[in-house]
C-alpha cells in the first residue's frame, strides 16, 4: 500500500521481479480499499502493463510508513492481513536515543539529546557543549535544522549553507518564530566530516531476506559537498562506503566497516523489539567522528531506494515469498 495513485518505477520493477518468482503484486492506496465489501480496487501487471483489478484483501501487505496518515484504513487492514509495518509504536529521533541509552550494547552510539520545552533548554545545552544542533523530532529531510555554537562572546547559527553571528536576543527571536510550539530536540553537535571538511553521514540500508532475517543490502555515504551544516539536504552526493573509508580513515577502515554492519543489524533487532512488530526495511543514518567512533543520527522506516532498486526488489520478492509461505 502506497500513497500515490500511480505505481512508481521501483514498484514496477518490484512487481515484475515478484511475478517472475510466482508472486502477484496488487498495487493500491487507501482510497482503493472498500472496507464495507472487503475488496480492493487496485492495479496489477497484466501483459506487462498496470491494469485495474478488483481483488480480496491479500494475506500480506507491503505497507509504506508514509501511509501512517490513513489511520482508519491501516487499522482495518491490520486486522485482515500481515503488514510489513503495522505503523504502531513508531520511534521519533528522541525516542530512538532514549531506548538506545537503556541498552548497554547500544548506549555508546547515542548523542546527548533532550526534547525542547523552553528556550532555556537551548541555552543550557550551549553552555554545556558549546556547539549544539536543534532539529525537528520528526524527519523533514534536513529542513529546519540549526547548528548553534559559542563564538567568543557571541553565538553563531547555521542552517544548510548559511552561517552567521547572532546575539542571544536574536536567537530567542528565532526560537519564538521557528521552533516554539513545534516538537524539536536539542543535541550535542557531533563531528562527522571528511578530510576536506564536508559534513557526511553513512546510510545503512537493511532489508529482510528470504529466510526472514535482516540483511545489509548497501552502505553508502552521503556527503554535503560545499555545505557547512548537514549532509542530507540538496546538493548531497552519494558514494560507496569502502573507498570513502579508505580515503578518510586509513588503516582503520576495515574495522569501521565491520562495526557499521554489526551495529546496523543489532539496532534493527532492537527497534523491532521496542516497536513490538516485525519490519521489512530500515535505513540507519550514522556519523563517524575523526577517531572512527560511530553515532546514530536517526532511523528511517521508509528508506529511499533510488540507487539500489534492483537489489532491493530482488530481496523483497524473496521476503514476500517467505511471508506468504508463513501466513498461508
Amino acid at each position: 500500500m502506497r500513497n500515490s495513485t500511480k505505481p512508481s518505477h521501483f514498484s514496477t520493477i518490484s512487481a515484475l521481479i515478484s511475478k517472475a518468482k510466482g508472486i502477484e503484486v496488487l498495487y493500491f492506496n487507501a482510497e482503493d480499499v472498500d472496507m464495507d465489501s472487503g475488496r480492493i480496487n487496485g492495479q496489477m501487471i497484466i501483459d506487462d502493463k498496470w491494469k485495474r483489478v478488483e481483488k480480496s484483501i491479500p494475506k500480506v501487505i507491503d505497507m509504506s510508513a508514509f501511509c501512517v496518515r490513513h489511520r482508519e484504513v491501516v487499522s482495518y487492514l491490520r486486522d485482515k492481513a500481515f503488514l510489513t509495518d503495522d505503523l504502531k509504536h513508531r520511534l521519533s529521533k528522541e525516542k530512538l536515543q532514549r531506548i538506545m541509552l537503556k541498552d548497554t550494547s547500544l548506549a555508546g552510539y547515542t548523542i546527548p539529546s533532550k526534547r525542547i520545552e523552553s528556550f532555556d533548554d537551548i541555552t543550557k545545552y550551549i553552555d554545556e557543549y558549546r556547539q549544539i544542533v536543534v532539529k525537528p523530532i520528526y524527519s523533514r529531510q534536513g529542513k529546519g535544522v540549526f547548528v548553534i555554537g559559542k563564538d567568543g562572546s557571541g553565538l553563531t547559527i547555521g542552517a544548510q549553507r548559511e552561517k552567521e553571528r547572532i546575539s542571544i536576543e536574536k536567537l530567542e527571536r528565532i526560537y519564538d518564530k521557528d521552533i516554539k510550539g513545534i516538537p524539536h530536540i536539542v543535541q550535542k553537535s557531533m563531528t562527522s566530516r571528511t578530510l576536506n571538511g564536508d559534513p557526511f553521514d553513512c546510510r545503512i540500508h537493511l532489508e529482510k531476506n528470504g529466510k526472514g532475517n535482516w540483511r545489509n543490502i548497501n552502505t553508502s555515504v552521503r556527503v554535503g559537498i560545499g555545505q557547512s551544516i548537514i549532509s542530507n539536504g540538496d546538493g548531497s552526493g552519494r558514494i560507496q562506503i569502502k573507498p570513502f573509508l579508505q580515503s578518510n580513515y586509513g588503516d582503520t577502515w576495515e574495522d569501521i566497516l565491520e562495526e557499521l554492519n554489526e551495529f546496523g543489524l543489532k539496532l534493527a533487532k532492537r527497534i523491532e523489539k521496542t516497536r513490538k512488530t516485525k519490519l521489512m526495511t530500515l535505513g540507519l543514518d550514522v556519523g563517524i567522528d575523526p577517531e572512527g567512533n560511530l553515532f546514530i543520527f536517526e532511523a528511517n522506516s521508509a528508506p529511499g531506494v533510488s540507487t539500489i532498486k534492483s537489489e532491493v526488489a530482488l530481496t523483497r520478492a524473496d521476503y514476500y515469498k517467505y511471508l506468504l509461505d508463513k501466513h498461508s
